[in-house]
């Protein structure tokens, strides 16, 4: 189906920069500069600079992030580690890679993991937290932090969403041991293809990451030595080098999506008994929203939704499924009450710095429309 409001307009995004990304990509080819040149290394450094975190490892997905992030805790098999369910596969997959357990705790009404619940599924065997910051939102770290204290357990961030997000003041990726980010695109920050990169204030984790993305290689004077045996995770240049470009208009992309959240919140509240939209507004002094997604909770979600797609507007439920409801990875029955009965509404509408204020008036009629027949 040809949409006349698509969910993401990457294309309106490109078209905007096109002549800096042209010129980033031809830089490139003709330097012959493809793996592991200066636009990397630039990279890292912005994302440094920004984040204000000590180092940063690009390398080829969000997923590698986790994965390496967690082989650095030296778990064991039957180790739990503790994460929401209601996340992407990939954050458990990456627990379940390296032989330990996943122990899964229910989420608030932000859709963030609830500090709460994670102390009543602490064991002896747990030995670290992952968080899931989702659409935009940090979760509520100072409770979690305290937790792990009193426990003495790590923290993993699982922040593939959440680029450029703040929680009191400080941004998501300096929170725990290490934390993981996206730069796929349906990512706020994104590449044209897969990338990502992991972000740490610990050394030993640093040197070890760095190691591990390249096959064990590693730079000594003007000589490279292999050290230990590694993967291929490496951010390509050319990825690198559009990343930096984009860099540059995230945080004024990040106010346009929140102008765009705001505008939907008005015209949404209006039909408060079938919508719950999301309360960005509350606690704003601790929460610093970049919008990734914006996700509502519905009535007759899949009614509405074949409503929206027969005008033309593209919308998703991304996470209609905990992964403990997933019977082919998960066998164990668990009940995650408010899991469940959020994933049965969730819809996310498109929210995109270049989508325009009569595409947003036309979603928002469209949604009156159903719900007032």
């Amino acid at each position: 189906m040809t949409y006349k409001i698509k969910y993401i307009n990457l294309q309106a995004q490109h078209r905007a920069i096109q002549k800096e990304i042209k010129k980033s990509i031809e830089k490139a080819f003709l330097n012959s500069s493809f793996i592991l040149r200066d636009e990397v290394f630039k990279f890292e450094k912005k994302i440094c600079k920004i984040l204000k975190v000590k180092y940063c490892v690009s390398l080829n997905s969000g997923t590698d992030g986790l994965l390496m992030a967690l082989s650095q805790l030296g778990l064991k098999k039957g180790d739990e580690v503790i994460t929401p369910s209601h996340t992407y596969v990939a954050s458990v997959g990456a627990i379940k890679h390296v032989g330990a357990e996943p122990v899964f705790v229910d989420i608030k009404n932000d859709f963030n993991i609830d500090p709460l619940d994670i102390e009543k599924k602490i064991t002896k065997k747990t030995k670290a937290i992952m968080v899931v910051h989702l659409n935009g939102r940090c979760c509520e770290m100072n409770k979690i932090i305290k937790i792990a204290k009193k426990f003495k357990l790590k923290i993993i961030e699982d922040a593939a969403q959440c680029f450029g997000a703040k929680f009191d003041g400080t941004y998501a990726g300096n929170f725990g041991f290490a934390a993981a980010f996206s730069l796929h695109p349906m990512k706020s920050l994104s590449v044209p293809g897969d990338g990502g990169f992991l972000t740490t204030n610990i050394k030993k984790v640093y040197d070890n990451v760095m190691l591990l993305r390249d096959h064990g290689r590693v730079k000594q004077g003007n000589k490279v030595i292999r050290k230990s045996y590694g993967l291929n995770s490496r951010l390509d240049n050319l990825h690198a080098g559009i990343a930096l470009v984009k860099l540059k208009y995230f945080f004024k992309w990040v106010a346009k999506r929140k102008k765009i959240a705001s505008f939907y919140n008005k015209e949404l509240s209006k039909l408060k008994k079938y919508i719950k939209v999301p309360n960005f507004e509350e606690n704003k002094d601790k929460y610093y929203d970049t919008f990734n997604s914006y996700v509502i909770q519905v009535k007759n979600r899949t009614k509405l939704k074949n409503f929206l797609t027969k005008y033309k507007i593209e919308v998703f439920s991304h996470i209609d499924k905990g992964v403990h409801l997933e019977k082919n990875l998960f066998k164990k029955k668990i009940s995650l009450p408010v899991t469940e009965q959020i994933e049965k509404k969730i819809l996310s509408l498109p929210i995109y710095p270049e989508l325009s204020l009569s595409d947003q008036v036309y979603i928002c009629k469209i949604i009156k429309k159903f719900y007032e027949k």
